[in-house]
């Protein structure tokens, strides 16, 4: 006898949670804040926009002095959190883990390239009404399709870009 497939989607999105992703988050930025002393903590994603569905998942953004990026998030890593994945001034992790996150962590520069540009793309879905509703299409449409995390992410990649590039010009 074969075994069931699973037929769980890879994403799920609920409806926002606002009040309950801003409580984690802070609870969540305080200890990160006490095991990274002086570090930026915001609260990104769309867990940070008001009103928009979501993976129940609260992403944070780290930013810290780009010499320190790889040793911030190993200090994260000696306290608990799952390192996922490092890039050159990017790293991230999850809390509890990968398998049952609860949170994602970036460790970026502050001030640098990736943390102006995730500040910026949660500003404009705070501001924006039909930026946010162009989001959540195409979130939902790779919500529906996505095999994994990845390919979410990655099916989502040419709208964040498109709207970035409208507010940099």
């Amino acid at each position: 006898m074969m075994p069931a497939m699973d037929h769980r989607p890879a994403v799920v999105l609920v409806p926002s949670r606002h009040a309950e992703w801003t409580r984690r988050y802070a609870e969540m930025s305080r200890r990160i804040r006490e095991l990274v002393p002086g570090a930026a903590v915001e609260h990104i994603g769309s867990t940070a926009v008001p009103g928009l569905p979501a993976k129940d998942v609260v992403d944070l953004l780290v930013g810290v002095e780009a010499d320190t990026v790889v040793s911030t998030a190993r200090v994260l890593e000696g306290h608990g959190f799952d390192l996922e994945g490092e890039r050159d001034h990017h790293c991230w992790l999850a809390w509890p883990c990968r398998r049952e996150r609860r949170y994602v962590i970036h460790v970026v520069e502050h001030g640098g390239r990736s943390w102006d540009r995730r500040v910026a793309f949660r500003d404009l879905l705070r501001a924006d009404n039909a930026a946010r509703q162009a989001y959540l299409r195409v979130k939902q449409d790779a919500a529906r399709v996505a095999r994994d995390w990845d390919d979410y992410t990655q099916a989502k990649t040419s709208v964040v870009a498109e709207l970035l590039a409208a507010i940099d010009h």
